[in-house]
């Protein structure tokens, strides 16, 4: 990692009912005096085998029972206490319909105590499909901090993955997959989206529901937006969430430990595969957690915190005014000529940082910060290569000189601490600077210690209330 640091009366009647057998009471009774509210807490639709029709209801919220309201061609209204179906989890009703019947219905169901009454849906048998998925495509800051729910079970905060493809991708297209170890035994493991930590093993690749990409198996450890709203975080050390959009990730886990992406890997299942992720620890002394572009770009992602005392509500990440197309057209205008390939190289999928294109070893690059550091560099006896500065690793692993270097500040220590004299010339990394110029407040991870003088996409609190995650389009 690079961190160094979300009615009460007719439910108790309509359970009653249900209890009996009978049907749940007529549209214009308490059932009816729901609020409507958009579809963020469930998808719905209709499923048609022959002459049986399922109406179905998926709750991604704390739903204990539902009713169906339904019409038959405009026929009398029946409404009926819907039965869970374990294999599918969700809930259903079943009816014999023709073609050409039209159906439209609506739902009431419950949120924890209160009750609620969805819109009017119609569908046509033989006709026109299912609505299309919810697409939720709001602002990361439309989400007032005093509606994040709080955690439940093991939790000590909650977070959600908003959908900001801007109707480029549904709900039920876009995953997310966390990561990391569990602090109270130790062991690797999955966060599934009742917020409980799961162990992930070599035996996960071939559990029921594993992924299947060239014939090879690989866990299944995601959840799609459309499955889960708000989720319980508990603390989890070295987690990292991985945002997978058009197609879930492909990573082979271990007993101890998995296998992420490789996109330097030419054969790497992911290659192909629109993804991204994020960094972080929650511990005892909060949440501590960083966007990154050291490895690559895949899509805008906005990362927003906000704490339980109110006084700590903070965003990184690009600038939601950034769309995906628009920073592969602004990265091939604003960087110098030996940059403009990183944007190519793995196109459409991505942008790759400069390691995994021409500046590694044996590279059109390879040398290209080798004039500069012969000239200036004095902090090792052995002078850093290209290939160290970019990684900050070996000759270059002191973060104060190696964040000098990439920065063009190296031969001025005055400068070191000053942004404003950051990338003013070359040889510098570019692709890092890129980053930080469309970032909030010009806070980004372009490279391994560029959180030297506080300049990374890094968020931290001590008393985490909620944590926002949007993946833009």
């Amino acid at each position: 990692m690079h961190i160094s640091r979300s009615v009460a009366l007719f439910a108790t009647l309509t359970l009653a009912l249900a209890a009996c057998g009978q049907p749940t009471p007529p549209a214009g009774s308490a059932s009816q005096a729901g609020t409507v509210i958009p579809n963020a807490d469930y998808t719905q639709g209709v499923a048609v085998s022959g002459s049986t029709a399922t109406i179905w209801f998926k709750s991604v919220v704390n739903t204990t029972w539902v009713d169906v309201h339904y019409k038959v061609n405009g026929g009398a209204q029946q409404n009926f206490r819907m039965t869970y179906n374990s294999s599918t989890a969700r809930y259903e009703k079943t009816l014999t319909v023709a073609s050409g019947n039209v159906l439209t219905y609506n739902f009431t169901y419950n949120n924890g105590t209160p009750a609620y009454d969805t819109p009017q849906f119609s569908y046509t048998v033989g006709g026109t499909t299912n609505p299309p998925p919810p697409v939720t495509s709001g602002s990361i800051f439309s989400i007032a901090a005093s509606s994040i729910p709080a955690p439940t079970g093991s939790g000590v905060m909650t977070f959600k993955v908003l959908n900001g493809t801007n109707g480029a991708y549904a709900d039920n297209n876009i995953y997310w997959g966390i990561l990391g170890i569990n602090p109270a035994n130790g062991r690797w493991s999955y966060l599934d989206r009742n917020g409980v930590l799961q162990p992930i093993s070599n035996a996960l690749n071939d559990a029921s529901g594993h992924l299947v990409k060239n014939n090879i198996n690989y866990a299944n450890i995601y959840t799609r937006i459309s499955e889960a709203n708000w989720v319980s975080m508990p603390r989890i050390t070295s987690g990292r969430m991985f945002l997978c959009v058009g197609s879930p990730c492909y990573i082979k886990t271990f007993d101890t430990g998995f296998a992420g992406p490789d996109i330097n890997n030419p054969t790497d299942p992911n290659r192909s595969i629109y993804f991204d992720f994020i960094e972080f620890t929650v511990d005892a002394t909060g949440y501590h957690g960083n966007t990154t572009r050291v490895d690559g770009f895949g899509f805008p992602i906005q990362h927003r915190l906000v704490n339980k005392a109110g006084n700590y509500d903070k965003t990184v990440g690009e600038l939601e005014s950034e769309t995906r197309s628009g920073l592969f057209t602004k990265y091939q205008n604003e960087v110098p000529a030996e940059f403009k390939h990183l944007g190519t190289l793995q196109s459409p999928y991505r942008i790759v940082a400069p390691i995994f294109g021409n500046f590694k070893a044996g590279g059109s690059q390879a040398n290209y910060f080798a004039s500069y550091v012969n000239q200036y560099w004095t902090t090792t006896p052995t002078k850093p290569n290209t290939q160290e500065i970019f990684l900050c690793n070996g000759n270059a692993a002191n973060a104060q000189a190696c964040a000098a270097v990439n920065r063009h500040i190296y031969q001025t220590p005055s400068a070191w601490n000053t942004p404003s004299q950051y990338y003013l010339a070359g040889p510098a990394n570019y692709y890092a600077k890129f980053w930080h110029d469309h970032s909030y407040n010009k806070l980004a991870y372009g490279f391994a210690y560029d959180d030297v003088n506080q300049q990374a996409a890094y968020l931290e609190v001590g008393d985490p209330k909620g944590l926002i995650i949007r993946a833009a389009w």
